[in-house]
């Protein structure tokens, strides 16, 4: 994918200095008190990038490469020492999953089993956002909100962090841009309206167009190449303010989501 060089705030620019001469991704994440704050700073980063489309990433921890630099790979590419050998078989099994998810789908004549059988991506999107096995995507969110509470689930941590990307505008349920090289898919237009899970993450995949098993250098798989900025939150309450609040499990991982079911005996 093509690196993108982000437009900051002269207080962020200050903090983490000159995003032509060092990546974003090298610096520790700049602190925000409240869910305000954080929205603001967001929107005046919108506003900066206007060639872009902000996307974002809930994380407990910030994980970083050898290098420093922090890094999002998809979970098909994740991994210090990925062998050739081992990524061929990880796309071996992508493969095999994604059959038995079109069978699935087919035999229960679930809404929109025709197109999920015809798209190879609208496959890999199931079984990356339900967790079945690795794909080339990874998964971002349009809801600030949604990427905040994520930041905090499971996290036993006094801090979360929230990730900011910038991405080619969409331009269709899947949209591929053959100038940057991504592909972004939309689960909440592709997905069966009984696929309640990202309807309520707002999710979408992203992953690098054309890229499978064979690339010339792992780093370009890397969406540290389309961070524009990354914030450490506090994991408590008095985050989100009187007028906010973070969504509840229950709702980012609904019980009664009849595809979540499917995907587990897959």
């Amino acid at each position: 994918m093509r690196r993108i060089t982000p437009a900051l705030t002269t207080e962020l620019f200050n903090y983490y200095g000159n995003p032509r001469e060092k990546r974003v991704g090298e610096s520790d994440a700049f602190k925000v008190v409240t869910f305000s704050e954080l929205v603001e700073h967001v929107a005046r980063l919108s506003f900066l990038n206007k060639d872009y489309l902000l996307f974002y990433r809930g994380q407990m921890q910030d994980y970083r490469n050898k290098a420093g630099v922090s890094s999002f790979y998809p979970t098909m590419y994740r991994g210090d020492h990925l062998s050739k050998k081992e990524l061929t078989a990880r796309f071996t099994v992508l493969k095999e999953k994604s059959k038995i998810l079109v069978k699935k789908f087919e035999e229960l004549r679930i809404e929109g089993y025709k197109e999920v059988k015809k798209r190879e991506y609208i496959q890999w999107s199931i079984l990356q956002h339900y967790e079945v096995c690795p794909t080339p995507f990874i998964d971002f969110t349009h809801s600030l909100r949604v990427a905040c509470s994520f930041s905090f689930y499971k996290n036993t941590s006094d801090k979360g962090y929230v990730f900011i990307f910038g991405l080619p505008y969409l331009t269709n349920r899947i949209s591929i841009n053959s100038e940057h090289d991504l592909v972004n898919v939309r689960l909440l237009s592709i997905c069966p309206p009984t696929a309640l899970r990202p309807y309520f993450q707002e999710g979408y995949l992203v992953g690098t167009d054309g890229i499978t098993d064979n690339y010339d250098a792992k780093s370009e798989l890397d969406f540290n190449n389309r961070l524009i900025a990354k914030f450490e939150i506090p994991n408590k309450e008095s985050f989100w303010g009187k007028d906010f609040h973070g969504i509840p499990t229950e709702l980012l991982y609904p019980d009664e989501d009849p595809v979540f079911d499917l995907c587990k005996s897959i």
